[in-house]
């Protein structure tokens, strides 16, 4: 009887688990696709770092035009970039390589990307998140939202950016 109690008990955790209440999801991570992500680094000492700028500006200036993790003592990745409707726009298996798509005028377009890697120490790190191609700023977007390849430094994204944005008509 202790059993099938325990069993009942067990089964009805899994089925309320996946229950929530229609207002609890955020309209902004629906498009998201961080499923399956694994981060096994906590406690390891593992110096493996991941560094995902969240936007740039594929305009052919040589100023933050690629789209890509930048990682340090990362052994293996994939790197994937979906669009709004969760299609894959790119992906690559190779560390350093990004994505430098054609250029629109007056654009401002939100994809989303995905990274699993695998740590020098054979350790995982996911990261999941928004990203934007831009070629003007919505002014509804603050530029001290936006994060640059340029801005990063040895801890972070703490360098002001130099990029020069006009604000999208």
């Amino acid at each position: 009887m202790k059993t099938t109690g325990l069993i009942l008990l067990a089964s009805m955790l899994l089925i309320f688990q996946n229950c929530s209440k229609s207002g609890d999801a955020d309209p902004q991570q629906a498009h998201i696709n961080c499923d399956g992500l694994i981060t096994d680094t906590l406690g390891t000492n593992d110096n493996g770092k991941i560094y995902m700028p969240n936007a740039f500006t594929p305009n052919s200036d040589g100023l933050n035009d690629i789209s890509r993790p930048v990682t340090a003592n990362i052994a293996s990745i994939v790197f994937t970039i979906y669009d709004e409707n969760n299609n894959v726009v790119f992906t690559t298996s190779t560390l350093g390589q990004g994505w430098l798509p054609a250029t629109g005028s007056n654009t401002a377009i939100k994809y989303y990307y995905r990274i699993q890697t695998i740590t020098n120490a054979n350790h995982k790190i996911g990261k999941c998140g928004e990203l934007y191609r831009l070629t003007c700023r919505p002014a509804t977007l603050p530029l001290s939202s936006l994060t640059f390849e340029d801005m990063l430094t040895a801890n972070g994204f703490t360098q002001p950016t130099i990029e020069s944005l006009a604000t999208c008509p």
